[in-house]
């Protein structure tokens, strides 16, 4: 008893060393004891010493009681020499706070302290580790600047912080040296400082596309997403496809003519292409013109996305189908570029034996002949006359007849910006690796069984990676989408004295090359959100329900409705998206290098001084007091013009936070995204169009690299996060068109945790993204979504072990891990046909079928579940074919 009791005098006399130990820190940078080390919230003044001003920083340590940061149940530190004591979570963090804050002074950047210190607690708990070590920097180094941790969980980012503001005071090294010094051997390793900024300088190349020293100096980079970055890629390669004819025949035109665009002069000559009246120079001009145009109009609308599905309809094959425009693309390649590469009869009759087996109902009956006939009709309307091409240069002329050589110059780099953007979301690579000239392109003939059917070509460029690989050669394999689009981008923009394909600029080195494709990549980001189609005819449907129409108002009012249901979720997240892409573009015009105003352009740091000063516009105020943090604002106020550039920098990052914006390294992240969700549904029609036959081996030569590996593992908590809030959205909608385990799991998490409000389905989709989801699988049938405690029971599993590398129709379609969407469907459909073709091939024994009828009874069943909330089922002819081929096997089995 008395040992007992000696034990406890001993760990009360620990307790009550330690807490006065620690109470003498807190009073060091906290003197007139605002706050005591046994409350949870600190609340503790500083001044302001250039203006004499107390202000207060607010230290919230409730959220180290969460779960989620827990790590350990308790940490022993050595706190003075020979004496230890057991602290939990929430006592360590304090403790360790003040370690590294109370010789320094205090201000309200050490707020950004403690969310680092949640961030580094949480890492560890979410990888069920007790320390940080080297292996897992760079990976902790990409969160951090890629996420928030908000309410428990790690939330995405729109904008990567300011270094200022998230890294400058969290040294990981320092933090090291103090555990160490107390003997914690948890927490972080000793990790050597090069090995420390190696890591950080790989996140930082990997996730914002800028090295450490480029953060460190006021870098920052936005985070599009595919959900937003969709309708700019749509956008741009819209424009593109419009108007890449007129603009390459109007420049070979005026080449020809002797007018070059970026040369001065001429100016009587280019002003009497819109003079009225006749003119002999225009009117050779106008003959010119149609012979060009006329020249190229064919070939290049042929790989129009409207124009293909025209010829697709009018040939009877699936429009749903992913190989059929790329079968479709590869005939036309063949007939308008490379006609000795591979014969159009091998590809139309290797295509036609696949299809015409597949048992899906669908079957090749056109001949090569009427395959070009077909075209031909599709694409005659193209063609122009003399009277047409006065009409186009007509529609121009509002852009064209002032300072007509610079503007049609413009016009030029427009639609060059236009093609660059879709090439960069389309390959993915860094903006210093589009300096290749037209050389640098290669085909050959696909030699892949599985896929030359329907891709009888396959496209490479060789050319340099500077980052990676230096000077040397490499092939990266691109889609004949994008080798026909760098046809185009070099026809009109390639210049015989630079030697590049995609550009005219005179430059050599790789940052040059950088600096033009950013520009390309960001030119139509201002104009997008007002020119955009779809949000222009959102902007006149909500127009025409404002006021009484007229019969031809109600007549559009009738077809517009039809197309966008104002009452519809996703429809409001497309009005929502539509006013915050506006919204957003007046805030980055506020905070831009020079802010133009009708009396010139002011730089950001008088915009700052003008609202110190009181004498700001009310729309600009109200962006500074809406985005800025009140901390940030007494900041700002209290120092007035004394403003040193990394203040200004930081000031303008968190006016931008959220705000997103098109960059080439924003692109990368998209075409990560986009091959993750490339089979699930809405990814923008261009994206859909170039991504879904994109296979499992040309994504995992992409992945060789380490920084796009590390983009892709970003790529996926985005796509995890996306697949979780979109299901649980998905519960009140009148129709929903899923299949699978997944689905049925996110239905009963909701019922379980009785969510009705935002927040509570917010917090469970939080919840299920970080806490329960592991990883994803993307399969043209379904998704592997593999979560906690379900790898004994995947189908795919030996040992306890999914084996997600053997991922096939037998093992996913009845998986406790799978998740089918209507966009499956026609994975389904292609996938599943050997099992078909076993179940009704009268040669085959029934021990054999039965194998096959299991596949074919499993995929009837998530057919059928995709059908349940259509009126007109697009699926039934499928559903009959099943049921007949079923039929057909039990007869058989009758009969043997």
């Amino acid at each position: 008893m008395n040992n007992l009791d000696n034990l406890i005098s001993i760990i009360d006399e620990s307790k009550s060393k330690f807490l006065e130990h620690c109470i003498d820190m807190l009073r060091l940078i906290d003197p007139n004891g605002h706050s005591s080390f046994e409350s949870n919230r600190w609340v503790i003044p500083f001044s302001n010493k250039s203006r004499n001003k107390e202000l207060f920083a607010t230290l919230n340590f409730d959220e180290f009681n969460r779960e989620t940061l827990k790590f350990k149940p308790s940490i022993r530190i050595e706190f003075e020499v020979g004496e230890f004591i057991n602290l939990t979570i929430i006592d360590f963090a304090k403790w360790l706070f003040l370690k590294q804050r109370h010789d320094n002074s205090l201000d309200y950047r050490s707020v950004w302290y403690l969310e680092m210190l949640k961030m580094l607690f949480a890492y560890l708990r979410e990888n069920n580790i007790d320390s940080l070590n080297e292996s897992g920097l760079e990976d902790f180094f990409s969160l951090s600047l890629t996420n928030d941790f908000v309410d428990g969980d790690f939330v995405r980012r729109l904008s990567s912080p300011a270094y200022g503001s998230r890294f400058k005071m969290f040294n990981l090294s320092n933090i090291t040296r103090t555990l160490r010094l107390h003997s914690v051997d948890e927490v972080v390793h000793s990790i050597h400082d090069e090995d420390l900024n190696k890591a950080f300088n790989a996140a930082c190349l990997a996730q914002i596309g800028m090295t450490l020293a480029d953060y460190k100096k006021g870098g920052t980079f936005d985070f599009l997403t595919l959900d937003v970055g969709k309708h700019y890629i749509d956008y741009c390669a819209n424009y593109f496809e419009q108007h890449i004819v007129f603009a390459t025949a109007l420049r070979n035109s005026l080449n020809q003519l002797g007018m070059d665009t970026d040369t001065e002069g001429n100016k009587d000559e280019w002003n009497s292409l819109f003079s009225d009246g006749y003119d002999e120079l225009k009117e050779q001009f106008y003959n010119i013109l149609v012979k060009n145009y006329n020249k190229i109009v064919i070939q290049y609308h042929a790989f129009n996305l409207d124009k293909l599905s025209g010829i697709i309809t009018a040939l009877n094959l699936d429009e749903t189908r992913f190989d059929s425009y790329e079968f479709v693309r590869s005939l036309l390649y063949a007939r308008f570029y490379n006609n000795q590469l591979k014969k159009r009869e091998n590809i139309l009759a290797e295509y036609s034996a696949s299809l015409n087996s597949d048992n899906a109902g669908f079957k090749i009956e056109f001949t090569l002949q009427e395959f070009d006939e077909v075209c031909d009709s599709a694409l005659g309307d193209v063609v122009i006359n003399l009277k047409t091409s006065k009409l186009i240069m007509a529609e121009h002329a509002a852009q064209f007849d002032t300072n007509t050589r610079r503007n049609i110059a413009s016009f030029f780099r427009d639609v060059i910006a236009a093609g660059i953007t879709s090439l960069v979301a389309y390959t993915g690579w860094r903006a210093s690796e589009y300096g290749f000239p037209e050389s640098a392109l290669k085909s050959e003939v696909n030699k892949d069984i599985l896929d030359a059917v329907y891709s009888p070509f396959r496209f490479y460029i060789k050319w340099i990676s500077p980052k990676t690989n230096g000077e040397t050669l490499l092939d990266r394999e691109i889609t004949l989408s994008s080798s026909v689009l760098i046809k185009q981008i070099s026809a009109l923009a390639a210049s015989k004295d630079n030697n590049l394909a995609l550009s005219s600029a005179k430059f050599g080195k790789n940052t040059e090359i950088e600096r033009q494709i950013y520009n390309m990549v960001t030119r139509h980001w201002k104009k997008f959100p007002d020119e955009y189609a779809t949000f222009l005819d959102l902007d006149e449907l909500q127009l025409l329900n404002s006021k009484d129409s007229n019969l031809i108002d109600l007549k559009r009012k009738e077809q517009l409705s039809e197309k966008y249901d104002l009452d519809n979720r996703k429809v409001k997240e497309l009005l929502d998206l539509r006013d915050k892409l506006r919204k957003g573009n007046k805030t980055l015009a506020l905070v831009s290098r020079k802010y133009v105003e009708k009396e010139g352009s002011i730089d950001f740091a008088k915009i700052v001084n003008r609202f110190v000063n009181g004498s700001l516009d009310e729309d600009s105020v109200e962006i500074f007091e809406s985005r800025l943090s009140s901390e940030t604002l007494d900041y700002i106020k209290y120092n007035q013009n004394d403003f040193s550039s990394s203040d200004l920098n930081a000031i303008r990052a968190e006016i931008c936070a959220g705000v997103y914006k098109a960059t080439p390294h924003a692109l990368r992240h998209i075409w990560a995204e986009a091959v993750l969700r490339r089979y699930r549904g809405d990814v923008g029609k261009f994206i859909r169009a170039n991504f879904k036959h994109i296979d499992e081996r040309f994504f995992m030569a992409y992945l060789r690299g380490k920084e796009a590996r590390a983009i892709m593992q970003v790529a996926k908590r985005t796509t995890i996060n996306h697949i979780v809030s979109s299901r649980i959205k998905s519960l009140s909608d009148e129709r929903r068109h899923y299949s699978g385990q997944f689905d049925k799991f996110i239905n009963k998490a909701v019922v379980i945790t009785k969510a009705h409000t935002p927040e509570e389905f917010e917090k469970l989709t939080s919840n299920i993204a970080n806490n329960r989801i592991i990883d994803i699988k993307v399969n043209a049938w379904n998704t592997c979504v593999l979560r906690k405690n379900t790898f004994f029971k995947a189908k795919c599993s030996q040992n306890g072990v999914p084996q997600r590398h053997n991922a096939a129709p037998k093992f996913c379609l009845g998986c406790i891990n799978g998740d089918i969407t209507e966009a499956n469907y026609k994975g389904i459909v292609v996938y599943t046909k050997p099992d078909i073709e076993a179940c009704r091939n009268p040669n085959l024994p029934m021990f054999i079928k039965k194998q096959h009828l299991v596949i074919v009874r499993l995929a009837l069943q998530k057919v059928q579940e995709l059908n349940k909330s259509f009126d007109d089922s697009p699926y039934q002819a499928f559903i009959d074919y099943l049921n007949e081929t079923i039929d057909l096997v039990c007869k058989f089995d009758e009969a043997s």
